[in-house]
């Protein structure tokens, strides 16, 4: 068959072309060093490869912040250190000034250079790093802190408000933080719509959170040595809001009379139930107390005995049903009727009204008509009463012993009382009593309390103590009102200031203690840097990792593979230099053709 010249020359210039063209693209991807050039040569790659740069660009990103972070973090613990290093100097100078042989000139001099620390440490706190206020935690226009007043009573101002004010740091202006997203899915506490602690790096804080704010209680002193032996004292006292008289006894010596009015005011003032060796229940309205026992449940059908149950017990059930386990706990009754009812109520709190039905054989029925599952929780040990009505602690301890698998439980004031066994009686009170003011029971009441040099100590915020000489009584103490301290460590520094231009000697060595005691305080907002600092350098490291990922990804999708290529090239060189070959041929008949 004959092939017309057209066609073979159509054919070839074709073949020619195609062979020209990979050449062509193997050349090119060896000197690029790229797979393509255009979306279009490669769309599925072309898009794989965009989404990396996509995720590359966000961890740059989050590096440049790690960057901005690490420098903000570095200068923030270098103020702090600064600020720790200017204390250990005030404190230095407070002690030189609470010598008694200083003259009014040595004092004001000091208290000269007790201004210019705290002007120092203001200055510290004010720094701005990466155009952010540091310290100023949301104000990022004006300076956070300011020293305000005159010598006759400097005070501190945290964005416009006396630091004094309050104890809480969150209650000022601007309290909150700045953040930084580096890469661990920040996100919004949808409880308070802020950013998740947890979920990105703060990169300002707030000022006063790291330097104190607020005051101590304002409480009040006894003079002890005004109190004679023997004789009965009563005393007004306000604590916390709460108004109570004591009445008291002088001791012998100091520490007796100490002892004698905290023993009133724990009688007064607390309200966690306590057991005593007797095993007598006291600061309680109702000392009344129930043992928990165990109900009798037949383990075939999960019916419950209420005819065994009475009045003066308590029973704790593991209940299964609609799905759900729940533990309860309810008083029996003196009658079927009256257990039932008591466990009823105590379902419906625990799994909802109309979930179920308790019937009179012991049964309980969930809303599908089925039984529920029903055990004791726990095996609960004999907890027996004593002639005078109180717990017999040493039987539960033998029994304890003899059963060390039972559960030894009271019930006191509608609160369950694990008793936790000891080796002795004393032991066996101590833990029971740390249960009783554990959250789970009756928590733990703060009571106020007397010191060795008669201050009375109250550790609530906004618990201030007021005393005073009840009216008409037959003796009175004499007392003064301490005024608290403010818990700003730049105020305490201005409030020596004014204590070293009083001549107060006492109050200068008063306030080197609290300033002393500051430093600790500043170590731990210190260490809290630090060890955001390592966090910082956790995730740089972890970063870095992922982009070397990412471009080894990029790298396998989008980079010419040049041993493979090349050798490619050859192949497809020599294809196009046989294709040559042949078009000499093809193309020298066909002129010879035309010219016959």
């Amino acid at each position: 068959m004959r092939i017309a010249g057209d066609t073979i020359r159509r054919n070839y210039l074709s073949r020619y072309e195609t062979n020209y063209g990979d050449k062509y693209n193997s050349e090119k991807k060896i000197y690029s060093g790229r797979q393509f050039d255009r979306a279009s040569e490669n769309p599925i790659d072309a898009a794989r490869a965009l989404r990396l740069r996509k995720s590359m660009a966000e961890v740059e990103t989050y590096q440049d912040n790690l960057k901005t972070a690490d420098s903000i973090y570095t200068n923030a613990e270098t103020s702090l250190m600064s600020l720790s290093t200017i204390l250990q100097t005030t404190y230095e100078k407070l002690v030189e000034g609470a010598d008694g042989t200083r003259n009014p000139d040595d004092m004001n001099i000091i208290a000269m250079s007790i201004d210019n620390y705290a002007e120092e440490m203001v200055q510290s706190l004010n720094i701005d790093i990466a155009d952010r206020k540091v310290f100023g935690g949301l104000n990022n226009e004006t300076a956070a802190f300011k020293i305000e007043g005159s010598e006759n009573g400097k005070y501190l101002t945290y964005n416009g408000v006396s630091v004094n004010s309050s104890n809480d740091p969150d209650s000022f202006p601007y309290s909150g933080v700045s953040y930084l997203d580096i890469g661990i899915g920040m996100s919004t506490d949808k409880t308070n719509g802020r950013i998740d602690d947890q979920s990105a790096l703060p990169i300002t804080f707030n000022g006063v959170q790291c330097t104190g704010c607020g005051m101590t209680n304002k409480t009040a002193s006894i003079e002890l040595n005004s109190i004679t032996p023997g004789n009965e004292y009563s005393m007004d006292i306000s604590a916390g809001g709460k108004a109570r008289t004591i009445k008291f006894i002088g001791g012998n010596t100091n520490a007796e009379t100490v002892e004698n009015i905290n023993a009133q005011l724990k009688e007064a003032f607390q309200e966690t139930p306590e057991i005593t060796e007797d095993g007598q229940f006291h600061y309680i309205d109702d000392p009344t107390w129930y043992p928990y026992k165990n109900a009798a449940i037949d383990d075939t059908t999960g019916s419950i005995d209420f005819s065994a149950m009475t009045g003066n017990e308590y029973y704790s059930l593991e209940v299964t049903m609609n799905g759900k386990t729940k533990y309860v706990d309810f008083q029996g009754g003196d009658t079927v009727t009256d257990s039932m009812n008591n466990l009823t109520s105590a379902l419906n709190d625990a799994f909802g009204e109309g979930k179920f039905e308790v019937h009179a054989n012991g049964m309980i029925i969930d809303a599908g008509k089925q039984p529920a599952q029903v055990s004791n929780y726990g095996d609960y040990g004999d907890v027996n009463a004593t002639a005078d009505g109180g717990v017999d602690i040493q039987g539960a301890m033998d029994s304890s012993s003899a059963d060390p698998s039972k559960i030894y439980a009271v019930n006191l004031g509608g609160k369950k009382v694990v008793m936790d066994m000891g080796n002795t009686v004393a032991e066996t009170v101590e833990k029971t009593n740390k249960r009783m003011a554990g959250s789970g029971a009756f928590g733990e009441t703060p009571v106020p309390r007397v010191n060795d040099l008669g201050t009375i100590q109250y550790d609530v915020d906004g618990g201030h103590v007021v005393i005073d000489n009840t009216k008409g009584a037959s003796n009175e103490f004499e007392f003064n009102e301490v005024d608290g301290y403010a818990k700003n460590i730049i105020q305490l520094v201005l409030d020596a200031g004014k204590m070293l231009r009083n001549g107060d000697h006492q109050m200068v060595a008063r306030y080197a203690d609290l300033i002393y005691a500051a430093q600790s305080n500043l170590s731990i907002a210190i260490a809290d840097l630090g060890t955001h600092s390592k966090f910082i350098e956790f995730n740089e490291d972890r970063l870095a990792d992922v982009m070397i990922n990412l471009k080894d990804k990029q790298n396998d999708i989008e980079s010419t593979d040049l041993p493979s290529e090349i050798t490619r090239w050859k192949v497809l060189e020599s294809v196009y230099n046989a294709s040559l070959q042949m078009g000499s041929s093809v193309l020298s008949q066909s002129i010879f053709n035309y010219i016959n």
